[in-house]
């Protein structure tokens, strides 16, 4: 009878034992896959932490991109991203209280992204109302610049219109060999040895739009040989080229005909026989030419 009663109690403690077993295996396997989902979210928040950091990171580039007054504030800010995305890759050891306090850190420098890239949204826009009124203002200085270069082209047409309108013309030049007589006075020739005067005569011609004063007048005698006999000085003419000449005079103009009569005389070597060429110059302007042949004497006479 006790027999009976030892191997029952024996077996009630078994199965006790062999429940409270089961029970501290069931136990243990629930803690530890709480703990395997609490280490899976924590690595997961980590690694949201960290993408959060690279999307800030790539904005910034973008933002640098467009070289504004704040690239250097944002060059900054990424330094600050990527030393703090390094410090939490490098985490071992993830709880809850670390990463709590790196979500913070992520908050303040989200919001210093934000407005960061905020204003650098707003210097663009602003840059790009300067580059379009920039261009605005271009096209019409491109425009007043061909307006402008279109009226100095017609302001200088009808300048050299009225230059050429206003030019006072000559007619009649006429050059004369004269001789000188013992009495004192002259009288045409064609020789050349008894030459000892050119009468050179033109007429300014009437020009109501020329402007009337004193005018200059120029005449170029020419040798046969194309020298320029008893060259005074120079003077300029119209096309900055510098001349010489044989003689020169002031006349009154008045918009009227005038007639001007000039003399050159003989100096040193009696002329040589040939054709002598004269041209006249008024204002800077060939006005007139002609020319006249002399001839040997015959027999000296």
């Amino acid at each position: 009878m006790q027999e009976n009663s030892k191997s029952s109690n024996n077996l009630v403690l078994i199965i006790a034992l062999t429940v409270l077993l089961f029970g501290l295996i069931g136990y243990t396997f629930y803690n530890n896959s709480d703990h395997k989902e609490a280490v899976k979210f924590l690595q997961d928040e980590k690694e949201q932490i960290i993408g959060n950091l690279t999307a800030m990171e790539e904005k910034y580039d973008i933002a640098i991109a467009q070289n504004t007054s704040l690239s250097d504030s944002l060059s900054i800010e990424k330094e600050k991203i990527i030393s703090f995305k390094d410090s939490v890759k490098n985490l071992k050891k993830i709880n809850s209280r670390t990463l709590s306090r790196y979500r913070g850190q992520l908050a303040t420098l989200k919001a210093t992204n934000d407005r960061l890239i905020e204003e650098v949204d707003s210097l663009r826009l602003q840059n790009n109302l300067l580059t379009e009124e920039k261009d605005s203002i271009d096209t019409q200085l491109k425009i007043q610049t061909v307006y402008n270069d279109t009226l100095i082209a017609q302001n200088m047409k009808l300048a050299k219109k009225v230059e050429i309108g206003g030019a006072i013309n000559v007619e009649n030049v006429k050059i004369t060999a004269m001789k000188m007589r013992s009495n004192g006075k002259f009288t045409e020739t064609n020789k050349a040895q008894k030459t000892d005067a050119f009468k050179v005569e033109f007429q300014l011609l009437e020009n109501e739009i020329a402007t009337p004063g004193d005018k200059e007048a120029y005449i170029i005698l020419k040798n046969p040989k194309g020298q320029v006999v008893n060259a005074k000085g120079t003077f300029i003419i119209k096309d900055g080229n510098e001349l010489k000449y044989t003689d020169q005079t002031v006349v009154n103009y008045e918009n009227a005909d005038l007639k001007v009569l000039m003399m050159i005389d003989r100096k040193g070597e009696k002329f040589e026989k040939g054709v002598y060429n004269i041209d006249v110059f008024v204002d800077g302007k060939l006005a007139g030419r002609t020319k006249v042949e002399l001839s040997d004497s015959f027999l000296g006479l």
